[in-house]
């Protein structure tokens, strides 16, 4: 009997680790190697050290700008007339006599301005349409498996604030943690029959024999049925997760991104907004005033230059600001994850640290100077090489002219000296009819006679000390980051 039962237990030890074993090459798939065979990481390799992104060890955020590309609008043609538009069109040229041929190709030509403008319009400076640049990556030091469960990126002007910006909208995302199927059967069987009876038929003998019990037993007929019922329940376990908000005012802007399991807030994040700078907060500079030539045809349609009461020149007071980049204050928050054995990817079963903390603040370009303010040309005469040409409209601001381009401005001084006396040695000579006077930028003094030359705009040798008076706000003491204590446990 012991020996029965000693079998009994080894066959279902058996079967138990069979299971187990069966179990475990199920799902292979949840993990990221061998039990027997660990990673091994060869070599010693270090984080670069001289990098233009500072940390590499310890998750780290960058943060950038570039300029938004305008939209690309296709031509207008004359198909895009309404129905009665074109109607009205074919009418009209039938009418002159144009053929099928004529109208056809009128209908599929792009229309052409009867003038266009020979210089590109130049933005006014001290708004700029930019599309922000958040990148968070992970550290150096970060094991399989670890994960950022979620980050702050905090953007603080230091001599500009937002303008004209665009909240995002705020991304809410479900992650399907399981699905439940509960089935419940209910059922119930009845017989229902005749039992046999053992009641016997009784005769008396006389006269006459007569039967005084008939027999009723020995009949097996009856009823038989079943019933049955299945309530079955589906169930989703989601978990909410935000995966992108941004909080913006004209003086702060923060980014909040979260995971949920197995899931990593690295990467970049774009915010398309206007930066805008703010004179009134600066300290001992101020915005440059000029006349910035947008529009310039200084030639006739057979190549010829044009006299000065008929050329165009169109100028714009613009304010430009001194070279100097815009700046933001810089901070990423974050909490991380990580396993302290990642070889499971299923995060119920692993035994994690959490921890919070912060990187020092830093202070980042978010505008390069070059952008911030843009280069500009100006003519001078080589009698006076300090002074540029000044204009005079018919508002009295009378300013010195930038030019876009190089280009543009050699192309002036090659149709100034080509005019002669036409406009030089002349106090104040007007040029087209738009009531333009052209000056020398001396009081009293008229154009001088000689050569003139072509010259890029210079920084102010006190550049590095105008830069320090346009941030509006002080840069906060350098301390170190602080690291919450991380919390252990499965999870």
């Amino acid at each position: 009997m012991h020996s029965g039962l000693k079998r009994h237990g080894l066959i279902a030890a058996s079967a138990a680790t069979a299971v187990a074993l069966l179990g475990g090459c199920a799902r292979p798939e949840t993990y990221r190697w061998s039990n027997r065979e660990a990673p091994i990481f060869s070599g010693t390799p270090t984080a670069p050290t001289d990098s233009s992104f500072g940390s590499w060890r310890t998750p780290a955020v960058s943060v950038y700008s570039f300029a938004t590309p305008s939209p690309n609008t296709p031509d207008a043609t004359l198909r895009d007339l309404s129905d009665r538009g074109q109607a009205a069109l074919i009418k009209a040229m039938t009418a002159a006599g144009a053929d099928p041929a004529a109208i056809r190709d009128a209908l599929l030509k792009t229309p052409k301005p009867k003038s266009e403008a020979t210089e590109d319009v130049l933005t006014v400076e001290g708004t700029y349409k930019r599309t922000l640049v958040a990148n968070v990556t992970k550290g150096w030091d970060a094991v399989p498996g670890e994960r950022l469960v979620w980050t702050w990126i905090d953007v603080r002007p230091l001599n500009f604030s937002f303008d004209g910006y665009t909240v995002l909208a705020t991304d809410n995302q479900l992650l399907n943690i399981a699905q439940i199927t509960n089935a419940t059967t209910a059922s119930a069987n009845a017989s229902l029959g005749k039992t046999g009876s053992e009641t016997t038929a009784t005769t008396t003998a006389g006269s006459p024999i007569s039967k005084v019990l008939t027999d009723v037993a020995g009949s097996t007929a009856g009823i038989g049925g079943s019933l049955s019922n299945t309530y079955t329940t589906t169930a989703s376990i989601n978990q909410q997760y935000l995966k992108l908000s941004a909080d913006i005012v004209p003086g702060e802007l923060r980014i909040f991104r979260e995971s949920e399991r197995n899931l990593d807030v690295a990467g970049n994040t774009l915010i398309a907004l206007t930066l805008k700078l703010d004179p009134s907060k600066w300290t001992g500079v101020g915005m440059e005033t000029s006349l910035r030539v947008l529009k310039q045809d200084l030639a006739k349609p057979d190549g010829t230059l044009g006299e000065p009461a008929d050329v165009t020149l169109e100028l714009a007071q613009n304010e430009a600001p001194p070279r100097c980049a815009l700046q933001a204050l810089v901070t990423l928050h974050y909490q991380t994850r990580r396993p302290r054995n990642g070889r499971s990817y299923v995060e119920g079963q692993q035994t994690v640290t959490y921890a919070r903390a912060s990187t020092e603040p830093m202070v980042v370009d978010i505008v390069p100077a070059d952008e911030a303010r843009k280069p500009a040309w100006r003519v001078y005469a080589k009698a006076e090489p300090t002074i540029a040409l000044h204009a005079s409209g018919p508002f009295e601001n009378n300013l010195p002219i930038d030019f876009a381009t190089y280009e543009q401005a050699r192309n002036f001084v090659i149709w100034l000296t080509r005019m002669g006396s036409k406009m030089l040695g002349k106090d104040e000579p007007a040029i087209g009819k738009s009531g333009l006077r052209l000056t020398s930028g001396i009081t009293d003094q008229p154009l001088f006679t000689g050569d003139y030359f072509v010259r890029k705009v210079a920084d102010p040798g006190d550049l590095a000390m105008q830069c320090a008076g346009m941030r509006t706000r002080a840069l906060p003491p350098v301390s170190a980051p602080a690291d919450a204590a991380g919390q252990v446990g499965p999870k």
